[in-house]
């Protein structure tokens, strides 16, 4: 899985996202919470790419909001904004106004008018059957926002 924020950057942190445990059926989840430190006034547009290797028992979501209860995790009461994949097929709902829709991409662009400045954490969430030695990386990288998530 690939998710790209293209901007320049001074400084960066890593995050590992588990891998999936072994799962006889497709119930496995994991997930990390990636904080977001944002310059509203700066920014442009915040891009996000994934790719992965996508079948019919396991699914990727980047879900995007802000952590109002302060407890580290982006709960679904909590997100705005959720893209991702399941079983194949890309998807993009945005929670604010009930708007769910098939997605003709992996890629989606969040431009200044939509973004939310009190936006500070996204999740990713990795749904499926376990693979061995398969794994997804989170590079933050600050300043103006640079995240790669492979």
């Amino acid at each position: 899985m690939l998710l790209v924020l293209p901007f320049a950057a001074l400084a960066a942190r890593q995050v590992v996202v588990p891998p999936l445990p072994e799962a006889v059926t497709p119930d496995a989840e994991v997930c990390t919470n990636v904080a977001l430190n944002v310059d509203a006034a700066r920014l442009q547009s915040l891009a996000f790419s994934v790719s992965f290797d996508s079948c019919a028992t396991n699914e990727v979501l980047v879900a995007i909001g802000a952590d109002s209860d302060s407890n580290g995790d982006l709960s679904f009461d909590e997100a705005d904004v959720v893209f991702g994949c399941d079983c194949g097929a890309w998807y993009r709902v945005d929670l604010r106004t009930g708007e769910a829709a098939a997605w003709p991409t992996n890629s989606l662009v969040i431009g200044r008018r939509e973004f939310d400045p009190a936006w500070d954490v996204f999740k990713v969430v990795r749904r499926g059957a376990g693979e061995i030695c398969e794994s997804v990386v989170a590079d933050e990288e600050r300043v103006r926002f640079g995240i790669i998530i492979r």
